[in-house]
């Protein structure tokens, strides 16, 4: 195959001039079966937040070349040649075989005329400029063809991360390799994540790994892309993995606005173990505390009768709630209505009894909700369990999950409750 071929010359070539390879050690994880992008992620809550820094800089023909007529059989001409064939549309047709046929052919004819640039330009610091254009639309169409499912592809986007390391780690290529291959893992992330949750893992490391490399070359996509790892990461519960780059953020980018944005969630994620001081005025004009429930476990739940996720499973988790309640379970729910007879009716209409947070102040309503800001709660419905020692014991409990893990903590709440009945009296002599 054409591709195999243009693959082992590059290979061939790193061997030759790209000494003291480096870079990850990690094989390449294969794509989903079909490669073809899944539908947003099945997750009972808001989609996880597009991505800023995934999409692709297509620079146009005049920046790819600074010339109009490029003499033939020049690397000017051969990059003026695949900025054309880039820009040139695909078959206007429904048949999406063809189309992908198509596109395959044409990122294929685009690796191919990239390695011969790279071949003539690797050498020279005067056409360094073209090697890194090259090196750019090698791994445009390297990604876009590992995207659409091509397993040589996929390792070719990590064999080019580590050659383009071990030539220079301090140079634009390198970084170039490094990005496309954070992206790549970004991308199956953003679609695969229900199916192969390794894919947010993969992508935390990637990026993680850029930051480490490449922050003085290129700090804007380092903390963008820890940025879109975090919130993936913590989307999908991968709770060590966004620890992770918050804090890479925190540590390596403590001036910029994400790193602000990194204090909340990290804040939030860092409560597993620990004891939780959330609390606040109830619907009915009381108050309540996560801590005056102590000896029981508790539930809070973040919910709006605005989030359609929500409403969806009410049923099952009132059902489930009240089994638990008459066996000891506290129940607090967070609301971030804005409009408090909405609250009371859907209470009434479903049955909810629990003891529900809502602010006073219209200002701190919502997603401005004082607990919601604090611990940077970033969808609904979410779901956190405390024992019955005050721990909590998570903060990403899946909807489905619940009965399960309320089942492990109510026998704790039992032998506590127990103990405290059992304790015998101490008496004092006269």
């Amino acid at each position: 195959m054409r591709l195999r071929w243009q693959w082992t010359a590059l290979l061939s070539l790193s061997a030759a001039c790209f000494v003291g390879c480096g870079g990850g050690d990690t094989a390449a994880p294969t794509t989903a079966q079909n490669g073809t992008p899944a539908a947003s992620p099945d997750k009972g809550t808001a989609a996880v937040p597009p991505s800023a820094s995934i999409g692709v800089d297509v620079p146009a023909p005049e920046e790819d070349l600074k010339i109009e007529k490029p003499e033939a059989g020049t690397p000017e001409a051969t990059i003026y040649e695949m900025t054309q064939l880039w820009l040139k549309p695909v078959p206007d047709t429904d048949d999406i075989a063809k189309q992908r046929a198509a596109r395959q052919e044409r990122n294929e004819k685009i690796i191919e005329l990239a390695t011969e640039v790279i071949a003539k330009t690797h050498k020279s610091k005067e056409k360094e400029h073209l090697f890194n254009l090259a090196v750019h639309r090698m791994l445009e169409a390297t990604l876009q063809l590992a995207l659409s499912g091509h397993k040589e592809s996929v390792d070719a986007l990590y064999e080019h991360a580590k050659v383009f390391h071990g030539r220079d780690p301090k140079s634009k290529a390198a970084a170039e390799a490094g990005w496309f291959l954070a992206k790549f893992a970004n991308e199956n992330a953003q679609h695969y994540a229900n199916q192969e949750p390794r894919w947010v893992n993969e992508f935390a490391k990637q990026a993680r790994a850029f930051a480490d490399r490449y922050s003085e070359l290129d700090g804007q996509r380092a903390v963008m892309l820890l940025i879109d790892a975090a919130v993936t990461c913590d989307f999908y519960g991968q709770r060590n993995d966004a620890i992770q780059c918050y804090t890479a953020i925190r540590q390596k980018f403590a001036d910029t606005p994400q790193a602000e944005q990194a204090v909340a969630p990290l804040r939030r994620l860092e409560l597993v173990g620990n004891t939780v001081d959330l609390g606040g005025p109830t619907i009915d004009g009381g108050f309540t505390t996560v801590e005056e429930f102590k000896g029981s476990p508790v539930l809070v739940v973040f919910w709006s009768t605005q989030a359609q996720p929500f409403v969806e499973i009410a049923p099952d988790l009132i059902a489930t709630t009240a089994k638990y309640e008459s066996k000891g379970l506290a129940v607090i729910g967070v609301n971030l209505d804005t409009d408090e007879s909405a609250i009371d009716a859907f209470a009434e209409k479903s049955g909810m009894g629990w003891r529900n947070i809502f602010q006073t102040d219209a200002a701190k309503r919502g997603w401005n909700n004082p607990i919601v800001t604090y611990y940077g709660v970033p969808t609904i419905p979410q779901l956190w369990l405390v024992n019955a020692e005050g721990t909590v014991v998570s903060t990403h409990v899946e909807p489905k999950q619940l009965e399960v893990e309320l089942a492990k903590l109510m026998p704790a709440a039992k032998s506590v409750k127990k103990t405290a009945e059992s304790k015998p009296e101490v008496k004092t002599k006269q």
